[in-house]
């Protein structure tokens, strides 16, 4: 799907394909009435665009209220769409939707990842924790590291600064240590990768060929070379 592919509904309400997905951004101003009018008329006429797509709700700016949050949800599953997640851009908005008990997803740009610096994560982590199936085209960043109960589907994309566990089936595309951190790991129960990707080190299976999962498994960097053997608990490297 083309990155920020804008689909005018109207000068409010606007909707855009992005590689993270669907992003709903929502007006500031707009009254609470009006906006789920609105997107109650983006739902019904862009059924076939939003079939097998993650739906992304950026309120941007706006304040997030509770109840206005809940019927939205609502309205989304009476249409069928899948919620992935909810963000806003503006810090107040963020902290808004921390304080609902949401965790926003920061939405980054391919260049802008690359154009980070390299960074050591402090000793006391955090994790994004993700329970749902990664369906293709879906995107989850995280700045720590990721959790994922589920499996990351082909066409779908996990990046995380730290470790990435997926209590699934990773097919899909992983970067672990995106910003720099050599000691990253990823863990899955069946792991299947298109591409993987520790630090700047890429690997993928040779054509016709595929990693070999019969068992969990996890991928470190080792040398110059990333090493996938079977994961055990016990043995895991101590950092």
């Amino acid at each position: 799907m083309a990155e920020d592919v804008a689909i005018r509904l109207d000068d409010r309400l606007k909707v855009r394909g992005t590689r993270d997905g669907i992003v709903f951004t929502l007006p500031e101003q707009l009254a609470s009435a009006e906006l789920l009018a609105e997107l109650t008329e983006a739902l019904e006429r862009r059924t076939g665009f939003l079939d097998e797509s993650v739906v992304i709700l950026d309120y941007a700016t706006r304040t997030p209220d509770a109840n206005e949050l809940t019927t939205i949800e609502e309205l989304f599953t009476q249409h069928g769409v899948a919620l992935g997640s909810v963000t806003a851009t503006h810090p107040d908005a963020r902290a808004a939707l921390y304080e609902l008990g949401r965790r926003p997803l920061r939405l980054v740009r391919r260049s802008e990842r690359e154009r980070e610096p390299s960074r050591q994560l402090p000793e006391e982590r955090h994790a994004l924790y993700v329970r749902r199936t990664l369906r293709s085209g879906a995107s989850i960043v995280s700045d720590g590291d990721l959790v994922v109960m589920g499996d990351v589907n082909a066409g779908a994309e996990v990046i995380a600064a730290g470790d990435v566990i997926v209590w699934g089936a990773l097919r899909g595309t992983v970067h672990a240590g995106s910003l720099g951190e050599e000691s990253a790991q990823i863990c899955a129960l069946r792991l299947e990768p298109t591409q993987l990707r520790i630090g700047k080190l890429v690997a993928r299976p040779a054509d016709g060929q595929s990693f070999d999962a019969d068992a969990p498994q996890r991928a470190y960097r080792s040398g110059d070379g990333l090493v996938v053997e079977p994961w055990r608990g016990s043995d895991r490297r101590s950092r």
